[in-house]
Parts: structure tokens; sequence; C-alpha cells
């Protein structure tokens, strides 16, 4: 990982990246980029099924709208 300043904290892994199946390499701070404003107002089953399909770094809804998915999922 790189400082505030760009310099590396550790010296990264000689390992190859992670690359996704669309050929994404380091997106780590897309995710550390997802906010509450990225969440989704409307959790029924067939919207998030639409966001999954989506949206590349998937669905982001927020704590009090969990409880409601779930429930709607042990219904089906």
């Amino acid at each position: 990982m790189k400082d505030s300043g760009g310099k590396w904290i550790e010296e990264p892994p000689s390992h190859e990246p992670i690359v996704a199946e669309d050929g994404t390499l380091h997106n780590l701070n897309e995710y550390i980029n997802i906010s509450v404003a990225d969440a989704i107002t409307d959790v029924t089953i067939s919207s998030v099924k639409d966001v999954i399909f989506t949206q590349k770094n998937g669905v982001v809804i927020k704590a009090n709208q969990l409880v409601e998915f779930i429930c709607q999922l042990s219904l089906e």
C-alpha cells in the first residue's frame, strides 16, 4: 500500500494481481470510495437483482434495509 505521498508503506506482493473477469486490475479504490450515497432506495428482490447484474461493484443497501430484504427472501 502507499501512503498519502504516494510512497510504498510496504512493497507490493511478488505475485501477479488478481484480474477480474472483465480484465479490471487495481480496483480497490473503487470499493473504498463506495458510500451511503450509493445505496439503493428500493430493496425489493427484483430491484436488488437488477442492480447486482448492472452495477460493476454490486449493490449497496443500508443496514436498516437489510432486515427488510432478508424478510422478503424468507417469504419466497
